[in-house]
């Protein structure tokens, strides 16, 4: 593996492993872990659910681009992104603009299977629904730098394969 010194942007489907993934990675190289997620509710002091039922996903996403940018100048941060932030554009150009896009690819099945209910993922309907959000949002996903097949891997052999990659 080269010494990466920038950032690390774990992208895909929702249940696709970002945050589990991103853990074990950060702990791999000895790095920072970000969960954009996590941040936006932090900042914004509420659920991402009430985010989108309150300002809606315009507000959300924006408030997404604005925690992206303020990574900029960081170095050694493995960051798990939300399923659809590298669907939007200004995101995708930011991240690619930072760091490196790794796509975490698992079978449509497996990332449903992995959210459950799906409670607290507001764009998560039914699973029509969601195979169309799926297909909406795979050229985006198709576009990451680098791609791991999850797929059936424990989040300790993922990160190894993104370290390998790297």
């Amino acid at each position: 593996m080269r010494d990466p010194r920038g950032l690390i942007f774990l992208v895909g489907f929702m249940g696709a492993g970002k945050t589990t993934a991103g853990k074990a990675l950060a702990r791999l190289l000895g790095w920072d872990f970000f969960d954009l997620d996590e941040a936006i509710e932090a900042d914004e002091k509420r659920s991402i659910s009430r985010i989108f039922a309150e300002d809606g996903e315009r507000h959300f996403r924006r408030r997404e681009a604005e925690l992206l940018a303020t990574l900029r100048g960081r170095e050694r941060v493995v960051v798990a992104c939300g399923g659809g932030t590298y669907a939007q554009e200004e995101s995708r150009t930011l991240i690619d603009s930072l760091g490196v896009a790794v796509w975490l690819q698992v079978p449509l099945a497996d990332a449903l299977a992995r959210c459950g209910s799906a409670s607290g993922r507001p764009l998560f309907k039914d699973q029509a629904q969601a195979e169309a959000l799926y297909l909406r949002r795979l050229p985006s996903y198709r576009a990451a730098r680098l791609r791991v097949d999850a797929a059936g891997l424990t989040a300790e052999r993922i990160a190894e394969r993104i370290a390998e990659l790297l």
